[in-house]
């Protein structure tokens, strides 16, 4: 019988992410289909890289192009657990593929980095040689969206009930937080809308920004419901639109616009995606230094919440 490596005890099976065993709505139908295909996505990158030695190179050329940055998230989960268990010898996973990848997927691989925080309950690493401190902060922002997608009814009811005050890392969670429900309530603006109310006041902008997020990123419904996304969003359409700017940038770094893009850009925020992805640059004047901190990121979604604001 072949002995198991460590590394096989951690692969991640399809059932983790399906809708029904998680309690997600599961209509639109089609829609459900595209999200879970997504959510499949990262779960091959995350076993991809668990299977690859630590000097790599992870190859993610047979992924669909659309969906690449899903398979990069779920590789910077496995590679920061398998660098913090230490079952390959010093850590050197992240920063290889930091090297290999960022350039293209800097967003989803910070984002995958934080499911690793969330799932280990550790503190974010700092990488060797890692000089840019602001947009390492969206790694709570997987934080958050790990601990919301697989939360049980009481931690999920936890959200809403937040007591006290919260800081910058805070809100960023929450963030991830409102990508999370995208995938919950299946893409459904009415339902989408109606979790938010129930949430404390101070974190809807946040829960919204992270909406927009995946709601421009991960797509999956027809062209008429980003209008109706939009609406819902009512005062906080800013921090919607901030979000769809974060998703237009992270989609045309990476080289490809999928077909839903535009649209949902243009219904999200009021500008094509050029334009949107162009705020997030401006936005970053002054704050992309090694020493940025979670108030900095916090700036960064305001500049553009303000622009976003402008325009709509």
């Amino acid at each position: 019988m072949a002995r198991l490596r460590p590394h096989d005890l951690l692969r991640l099976g399809p059932g983790q992410v399906d809708f029904v065993r998680r309690g997600f709505q599961t209509e639109p139908r089609e829609v459900r289909d595209q999200l879970e295909r997504s959510a499949l996505t990262f779960l091959d990158g995350f076993n991809r890289e668990l299977s690859i030695p630590a000097a790599g190179p992870l190859d993610l050329g047979p992924i669909e192009p659309a969906r690449r940055g899903f398979a990069a998230e779920g590789a910077a989960m496995a590679a920061g657990m398998l660098d913090r268990l230490r079952f390959a010898g010093r850590p050197r996973r992240l920063v290889r593929l930091f090297g290999e990848h960022a350039e293209k997927y800097e967003y989803l691989l910070h984002v995958g980095v934080g499911w690793t925080m969330a799932k280990l309950r550790c503190p974010m690493p700092r990488r060797p040689g890692d000089d840019n401190g602001l947009t390492r902060w969206l790694a709570y922002d997987g934080w958050g969206f790990c601990r919301a997608f697989f939360a049980r009814p009481a931690a999920l009811a936890r959200w809403s009930a937040h007591p006290g005050s919260c800081d910058d890392v805070c809100a960023i969670r929450y963030q991830g937080y409102g990508r999370s429900i995208w995938f919950r309530d299946c893409g459904q603006p009415g339902l989408i809308a109606n979790r938010i109310a129930r949430l404390p006041a101070r974190h809807r902008a946040d829960v919204w920004s992270g909406v927009g997020l995946a709601a421009a990123y991960a797509g999956a419904v027809d062209a008429a419901t980003y209008p109706r996304l939009a609406a819902a969003a009512a005062r906080e359409r800013p921090a919607l639109a901030q979000g769809a700017a974060f998703a237009a940038e992270a989609h045309r770094r990476a080289g490809h616009l999928p077909a839903h893009l535009p649209g949902a850009v243009r219904a999200l925020t009021g500008a094509d995606v050029d334009e949107a992805s162009g705020w997030t640059w401006e936005a970053r004047a002054g704050l992309d230094r090694p020493s940025a901190g979670p108030a900095d990121f916090q700036t960064w979604r305001q500049r553009i919440q303000r622009q976003a604001a402008r325009v709509g």
